[in-house]
């Protein structure tokens, strides 16, 4: 069982969202948060550098001298690095991507920040290893930029927008976890699969990691 969590975001508005998840799931875990943005932009500029995983090494680190025991990256764009550095720390959208591939083999992804679209494929493709997957990508650029300006209305108004024009496919998967509730927001019949509920309930699951 596991009874303390650390969480390595880039963006403050994951904190509320994964300690409520938390609350409810495990809700005797100890939780520590790092918020640190700049280390996301700094992959956009410069990619996954030598500089991006020192930085990383020392969030981790600093995680387990305070007695963390698994660490949780919900940054998708960091998501798989985190996981190379450390056993002990897991990437937002394993599970999530885990049940994408059990949906069929058509995959639509969806995300607001580019970066976030060939770790998202890589993962699902690591996934399937031998079966056959068809990965068609949808970038919400503009909604990025409302996202920076801390309107989340505006972005999760204009993903679902983009969710809703999407047809052929066997599941939806929203690359990032701030996307999660624009699936309240829109009208479709494919399933869709978020990152946050699935990464908690996965991680605290009976057979989970100790």
């Amino acid at each position: 069982m596991i009874n303390s969590l650390g969480l390595i975001h880039t963006a403050a508005v994951h904190v509320a969202t994964f300690d409520q998840l938390i609350a409810e799931i495990q809700p005797n875990c100890a939780v520590e948060h790092v918020v640190v943005p700049a280390l996301l932009e700094q992959a956009r500029h410069e990619g996954l550098s030598a500089a991006v995983a020192q930085q990383l090494t020392a969030i981790i680190a600093d995680l387990q001298a305070k007695g963390m025991q698994q660490m949780l990256c919900t940054c998708s764009t960091l998501g798989g690095l985190a996981e190379t550095l450390n056993p002990k720390v897991v990437r937002v959208d394993r599970a999530m991507a885990e049940q994408a591939i059990g949906f069929g083999s058509r995959i639509a992804v969806v995300a607001a920040l580019e970066s976030t679209l060939e770790p998202t494929k890589q993962l699902l493709h690591s996934i399937a290893q031998a079966k056959p997957i068809q990965i068609d990508t949808y970038l919400c650029g503009a909604a990025w930029q409302a996202f920076l300006a801390n309107d989340q209305a505006s972005y999760l108004q204009q993903i679902a927008t983009q969710l809703e024009q999407i047809q052929a496919a066997d599941v939806i998967v929203l690359a990032q976890a701030s996307m999660a509730n624009a699936i309240q927001l829109c009208q479709q019949r494919i399933p869709i699969l978020s990152s946050p509920r699935s990464a908690i309930a996965s991680l605290f699951a009976p057979n989970d990691r100790t």
